[in-house]
């Protein structure tokens, strides 16, 4: 098994490609070429409800801490 690579992509690029396909018409697979984007991250994203791009693309990897970063600073 592979080790997990995590977030492959820049946001900018991401979110050019979201654009792109979603205004300009661009097939996916060639949105996901051009910007190297993995398509099915790209495809997600794009058939998301969300709107606003920015919040879109700004969404965290991975889970919720289980303590607020301020308890967890006190701690250290």
């Amino acid at each position: 098994m592979s080790p997990k690579r995590g977030k492959l992509w820049e946001e900018w690029d991401i979110k050019v490609a979201i654009i792109s396909v979603r205004k300009k018409g661009m097939a996916l697979q060639r949105a996901s070429n051009t910007f190297s984007v993995p398509k099915s991250t790209l495809k997600d994203k794009v058939n998301s409800k969300e709107e606003d791009v920015d919040k879109l693309v700004s969404t965290k990897l991975g889970r919720e801490p289980v303590l607020p970063f301020e308890l967890e600073d006190s701690l250290v």
